[in-house]
């Protein structure tokens, strides 16, 4: 097994083990479930409005279930052996952010469908395809303000009162792959986490060293 795949399962595991992925689960699917009752029973309305709440709903859980991707390893020095091994650092970070992806955004993938189709969506496939294309940008950009953020108290605060201005692309296109004309949004999405792919590991690592040092 090479070292980046043992890196990802230790990261997948601790993330399971943590259970911050269920509490985001559980806050994702039981505001989805809700929404209707606050809404009204407006089919016309749930299916407009439904999408733009479900990725609302899954960008605060995500914040959840990202919630303290670095204090452990900064209280048990895990960081530190990190940088010893043969890995580079950004590619480290890129590994806990994959592992924290597949424990918490993935469930919310595999739920969405259903939710989506209990609102009435226009395309729930296309929905779906939305949050799988979307949800790795925002892990990216929340793991990179984790970084930012570690060590402080009331850290998960300040991630979120930084990370939505950056996650208003997901915001504003997310709901629209649900609906008529999906593909504009669908790769702007795609994009949105490409480039998110494209710098976050390198600011988290830069930030972590720092912190570090």
């Amino acid at each position: 097994m090479s070292a980046a795949s043992a890196a990802f399962l230790r990261e997948w595991r601790l993330k399971a083990r943590g259970g911050g992925w269920a509490a985001a689960v559980g806050l994702f699917a039981v505001a989805g479930g809700l929404a209707p009752l606050a809404l009204g029973r407006d089919p016309e309305f749930l299916a407009a409005a439904g999408p733009a709440i479900l990725w609302l709903s899954a960008i605060l859980s995500l914040l959840i279930g990202l919630d303290g991707l670095y204090e452990e390893d900064f209280r048990t020095g895990g960081l530190a052996v990190y940088r010893l091994s043969p890995l580079p650092f950004p590619l480290v970070m890129l590994i806990k952010t994959a592992a924290a992806w597949c424990a918490t955004c993935l469930p919310l993938v595999l739920i969405a469908p259903v939710l989506l189709i209990a609102f009435g969506a226009e395309d729930p496939v296309s929905g779906t395809l939305g949050f799988l294309l979307g949800t790795p940008g925002l892990a990216l950009l929340a793991a990179a303000l984790g970084a930012l953020c570690a060590g402080m108290r009331r850290g998960t605060a300040l991630i979120v009162f930084l990370a939505l201005p950056l996650l208003t692309p997901a915001l504003v296109f997310g709901p629209a792959s649900a609906g008529a004309s999906p593909m504009v949004p669908l790769l702007i999405l795609g994009a949105f986490s490409l480039q998110a792919l494209a710098l976050s590991p390198f600011i988290a690592s830069a930030a972590l060293k720092a912190q570090m040092a």
